[in-house]
Formats: C-alpha cells, structure tokens, sequence
C-alpha cells in the first residue's frame, strides 16, 4: 500500500531460461548472416540490401522485444500479460488456481520455470514465468483478499457453505 491507502502496481519481468536466449540470438545471428551476406557477396543493389536488410532488422526486433519485453503487472484488479508487442488482461476475481508447470506449450513466458493461472467460469487458462514466483504469488494475494497461498500455489478461498467441496480438494496424506 502506498502512504495515501492507495494500492499499487507491482511489475515482474520474465524469468529468462539460458537456452531460450542462446537460441533468440541464434536466430537472429542466423538470420543477419544468412540474409545479408550471400547478398553482399552475389553484389546485390543498395535497393536489395535496404529491402532485406529491413525486412530481417523487424524481424529480429521482434524476437528481441519478445524475449526482453515479457512482463507481468499486478494491478489492484487485474494481471496484466505483456509478450512483446502482445498484451493479455485476467481479471483477480476471476482467478481460480495458479500452480507450478514445466508445460513447453506456447506462452508469454521465457522459461519452463512456470505457473499455470485458470480463471474464469470457462477456465481459461494462460503460463507465465515470474522471475521471483514466491513474491509474485505473495503480491497477487495481497491485491485479491479472494485467494489464498498454499505453498507453492494459490486458489479461491472456499467460504463455509462449500466445506464439502474444500475437503476434496486438500492433499492426502498416506501414512
């Protein structure tokens, strides 16, 4: 909370996996060398040149503001997603669970160091990679008082009228 009671923004940048790095800049080293030099060599106008060489700083740029411009802020009411030029908004309220994943499908995340958030009635479900995980847990729970940590997840509080479902819920423990 800030001085005046006022809740404010709390900002997370993408965990960054090594191999994810090395392979973006793989990719744009591949692509600077592969695209411009054979038109070097092969004598290629200064048209040629400017058209491709345009062509692969845009895309290099965007794989670059993909892997350095992930990030996650946590509003008083919303998460915001950004990916890049990309944006994704999940409303606290409609968060149901978030919980640790190594899933390799496609997300606004660079590093399989995950969390997987289900919200909404139809349970969407979306993975980011929080640098700090702990915090970010922390800081969404403390801008939702809906939501509870358990360890290394969140869910819904259940109120008392559904105790029943809450106990189906919780872990067992065989002895």
């Amino acid at each position: 909370m800030s001085p005046n009671g006022q809740s404010q923004n709390h900002y997370f940048s993408s965990k960054r996996d090594w191999w994810i790095v090395a392979l973006i800049w793989l990719g744009v080293l591949v692509s600077v060398v592969g695209g411009i030099v054979p038109l070097v060599a092969g004598g290629a106008s200064w048209t040629e040149l400017l058209l491709v060489g345009s062509l692969l700083v845009g895309m290099d740029s965007l794989m670059l503001w993909v892997l350095y411009g992930t990030g996650y802020t946590i509003t008083p009411d919303r998460l915001l997603i950004r990916c890049g030029p990309m944006s994704f908004g999940v409303r606290l309220e409609s968060i149901e669970f978030i919980f640790p994943t190594r899933s390799p499908w496609s997300s606004p995340a660079c590093s399989l160091d995950r969390l997987r958030i289900v919200y909404g009635l139809s349970q969407k479900s979306i993975m980011i990679s929080p640098e700090n995980k702990t915090e970010f847990l922390s800081s969404i729970v403390q801008q939702c008082p809906t939501l509870v940590v358990l360890h290394d997840r969140v869910r819904k509080k259940m109120d008392s009228a559904s105790s029943a479902i809450d106990l189906t819920i919780q872990p067992q423990v065989i002895a």
